[in-house]
């Protein structure tokens, strides 16, 4: 059965909770990727919460969702700088012991262990989001300015997203520059692939990473302009509210 984002030339986005997955994307334009992931986070979930890792301004860049204001104050989450987005490992290993009892499984010894390592800001969204009960979906921006405070590796990055998805939280992950081993955690990985804004028209999604079964063919790559959400966020910037404008007549 084919993947809902690689049938009929389109590009679906609004599949990445069946089953719940975590998605990396990666590039070198660091506005078009913003871009692309806001499209992809909001596709998923309309309420979304973006966390916007803050590190020195680049003057050749174009702003982002953040700097032009798509994102509503009761969504976004900034860092100061980078280090505060650091995981906790060693107050994570005292505090797991003061929250759990000793009888515990080990599958909730690993969960909780999982959470609490995460950085205090990352706690804080996944515990408003899981309030619902319902599947909810979070941007994590410009990861690439954190990537020394985390493991380099599959195994050693997987704990953090498990620790997203149980708590029914999609995490979306976007890193501008040539990523390392560690991506391969994530369900999906792609690469986009485009010069910048004026040119995303020319800019492909390039799936590096898939589930068996989805359809998609590693390494094809696949027109940004051939995704309607993406589309309408390039030719539609959203208003100050986070909403898309409908296109014209």
């Amino acid at each position: 059965m084919s993947h809902p984002l690689a049938t009929s030339g389109s590009l679906e986005l609004r599949s990445f909770g069946r089953p719940p997955s975590a998605t990396f994307l990666w590039g070198g334009s660091r506005p078009v990727l913003l871009r692309v992931l806001y499209a992809l986070v909001r596709a998923n979930d309309p309420d979304f919460y973006w966390l916007d890792i803050r590190g020195p301004a680049d003057p050749s860049a174009e702003p982002g969702p953040v700097e032009l204001g798509w994102i509503p104050d009761s969504s976004l989450f900034l860092t100061r700088e980078a280090s505060e987005a650091r995981p906790q490992d060693a107050l994570g290993n005292l505090a797991m012991w003061t929250i759990v009892r000793s009888d515990e499984p080990e599958t909730v010894l690993a969960q909780v262990s999982d959470f609490v390592r995460l950085p205090p800001i990352a706690q804080d969204i996944l515990s408003r989001l899981g309030l619902d009960g319902r599947t909810r979906a979070v941007a994590i921006a410009n990861s690439d300015r954190v990537r020394e405070y985390y493991p380099t590796t599959p195994q050693g990055v997987r704990p953090v997203l498990d620790a997203f998805l149980g708590a029914q939280v999609l995490p979306f992950f976007a890193a501008q520059g040539t990523p390392g081993e560690g991506r391969w955690a994530f369900d999906y990985v792609f690469e986009v692939r485009a010069r910048d804004v004026a040119h995303w028209k020319d800019g492909v999604l390039v799936p590096e990473k898939a589930p068996p079964g989805t359809g998609f063919r590693i390494g094809q790559g696949q027109s940004l302009a051939s995704a309607p959400d993406i589309a309408w966020v390039f030719e539609n910037p959203p208003n100050r509210s986070g909403t898309p404008r409908k296109p014209g007549p």
